[in-house]
């Protein structure tokens, strides 16, 4: 993959992000503000806390950062999913925001 369909593939994974945070907060009644600057997609949850989401072009990874953790994701040519586990992206972001939110979310 080019850098520039890298850029496009995750300015549409920010979309999407963007998308369910909206969701979540409709579905729970939960404050979960998504800022986006550039390649980097901010989190804040009510109490404060945050999760990063940055898109590294030169290794075109995705990388998510959590207070429990950080996680790099790699495009397998249908999902991203985890450098280490093979976990997911979607999965890892719907159970590091339900830590975050305290509340069950997909």
């Amino acid at each position: 993959m080019t850098e520039s369909e890298f850029l496009d593939q995750t300015a549409k994974v920010w979309a999407m992000i963007e998308s369910r945070v909206d969701g979540w907060a409709e579905a729970h009644d939960i404050d979960i503000e998504a800022v986006r600057q550039g390649p980097v997609l901010e989190l804040e949850f009510e109490s404060g806390r945050k999760m990063v989401i940055n898109a590294q072009a030169p290794m075109q990874q995705i990388w998510l950062a959590s207070p429990r953790g950080a996680f790099h994701f790699v495009w397998n040519g249908s999902s991203w999913q985890d450098t280490r586990q093979g976990t997911d992206f979607w999965q890892v972001l719907a159970q590091e925001a339900a830590f975050e939110s305290g509340e069950t979310l997909s």
